[in-house]
């Protein structure tokens, strides 16, 4: 799930104004799985369906969150205090290692691939990540309005979650265009246009705070 979410926050966020959903196959390096993606307006929810321990992420307010649970009750993560507590201590390692930190290359290739129904341009890619690795990639990118809202959507999150734009997005965003696939990390499996119910981006009722949990946890170690 790292190697997912690291690739899938190599891109940056722009405001969306439409409605609609997703499903996004991912080949992780430990399993194959599978998130659905809804957004409308400025709001977004991820689910991982057959994973339900992994909670699900959530776009409210411009702040993201993400929603499981702890010992039966329902725990809320403010994605930014995470970003502010792995910055404070210089994690360039990991999934934060993944992360883009300039691209070389972005030139289409001549090349169609299909994805999701949609016909897209092949793109190459060649990158750098924080940890100075340098990587090279095919995109598939498309003009369509859903692939569009789709990848900006995801991205208002990822903006609110490390507080940074990234290169990759930059520069797929500045050529008007949306992402189906991701190398071998991620490919649209459906898209479609849609309004979801107000109640799916609702933060839930008498949910424990991260701050909470951890003051919880700090007084039972003083004990």
């Amino acid at each position: 799930m790292k190697r997912f979410l690291a690739g899938m926050m190599l891109i940056a966020a722009t405001p969306v104004f439409a409605d609609g959903k997703a499903t996004i196959a991912s080949n992780d390096s430990q399993q194959d799985m599978q998130m659905e993606i809804q957004w409308a307006g400025d709001k977004m929810r991820m689910d991982f369906p057959g994973q339900q321990q992994h909670g699900y992420m959530l776009m409210r307010d411009g702040k993201g969150y993400m929603v499981t649970q702890q010992g039966g009750q329902p725990l809320i993560m403010d994605m930014s205090m995470l970003r502010e507590m792995s910055d404070s201590m210089d994690d360039n390692t990991g999934a934060m290692a993944g992360q883009a930190e300039t691209v070389e290359t972005l030139e289409a290739t001549g090349e169609t691939e299909t994805v999701a129904g949609i016909e897209g341009e092949v793109y190459r890619l060649e990158w750098t990540d924080r940890g100075g690795q340098a990587h090279e990639d095919t995109l598939v990118l498309s003009d369509a309005p859903l692939a569009h809202e789709m990848l900006t959507a995801f991205q208002n999150y990822v903006q609110a979650v490390m507080g940074r734009a990234d290169p990759i997005g930059q520069a797929v965003l500045e050529r008007d265009l949306g992402m189906l696939r991701f190398g071998e990390r991620f490919k649209v499996a459906e898209i479609a246009k849609a309004s979801p119910a107000e109640s799916a981006f609702e933060l839930p009722e008498n949910a424990m705070t991260m701050d909470q949990m951890i003051r919880e946890q700090m007084g039972e170690g003083a004990q």
